[in-house]
């Protein structure tokens, strides 16, 4: 049985806040260190610890390699009697899921593209390091108080190798990233029948054509520059 730690127990010398979120996998805590500085520690589920370990080992090797403000640090590991996980750099602002679940910030069209840019910024640093995220959802993206982005979660990041983990994996997060904003401006009416979000939406021509190539309906892209200028192009036009 997994144990639950409470405010003031401690982990590795971390003293725990609050727990943050328990999922499947693992156990999520706020924690502060004894200089008073924040961090984040994740601890594994031990009935799932077998298939966690693949998802720990690239957690750490790929955000050791990453040196940047858009990506959390990775700490170090921990190996306890009651407890297995490791600790990650505290970054501060709010997940995206918040803001579109509890906040619900609705994104004028000027917002997704600053959005979308930046993600794009990101994607290219992965990219630099061979390395694909592959989980760009809302619940793992953060905008902080200065309006940048930063990308959590590399539990199932990996290396690109152009076969099994291809870098156009992270362009359909990001289409299927930017539709989630997109819906926040639009009105959900109960009477009307579900129809596919590129009829839904109030979209122009070229934004669906842009998203459905992200996703993959359309012909895909294939390179960053091009999803960059075809970006370009719709804010342009849109001021």
């Amino acid at each position: 049985m997994d144990k639950y730690y409470k405010p003031g127990e401690q982990i590795n010398g971390y003293s725990i806040t609050e727990m943050l979120a328990e999922g499947r996998y693992g156990i999520v805590y706020l924690a502060e260190s004894h200089e008073s500085k924040k961090y984040i520690i994740k601890q594994l589920k031990k009935n799932m610890l077998r298939e966690t370990k693949e998802k720990l080992f690239y957690e750490e090797v790929l955000l050791k390699k990453l040196d940047s403000p858009c990506f959390p640090k990775f700490i170090g590991k921990f190996n306890l009697p009651n407890a297995k996980g490791y600790i990650l750099e505290y970054m501060e602002g709010q997940v995206f899921e918040d803001l579109l679940m509890e906040d619900g910030h609705q994104f004028t069209k000027k917002e997704i593209y600053e959005i979308a840019f930046k993600m794009l910024d990101i994607i290219a640093i992965l990219q630099k390091n061979n390395i694909v995220h592959r989980d760009i959802r809302p619940p793992n993206v953060i905008l902080t108080d200065s309006n940048e982005l930063i990308l959590i979660d590399f539990g199932l990041a990996r290396y690109i190798d152009n076969k099994k983990y291809v870098k156009k994996m992270d362009y359909w997060y990001l289409g299927d990233f930017l539709i989630h904003l997109y819906y926040t401006s639009y009105y959900f009416d109960e009477t009307e029948e579900e129809r596919p979000w590129y009829e839904e939406l109030d979209l122009t021509e070229k934004e669906k054509v842009f998203l459905q190539r992200l996703l993959e309906i359309k012909e895909s892209y294939v390179e960053l520059d091009e999803i960059r200028s075809d970006l370009k192009e719709l804010e342009e036009s849109f001021l």
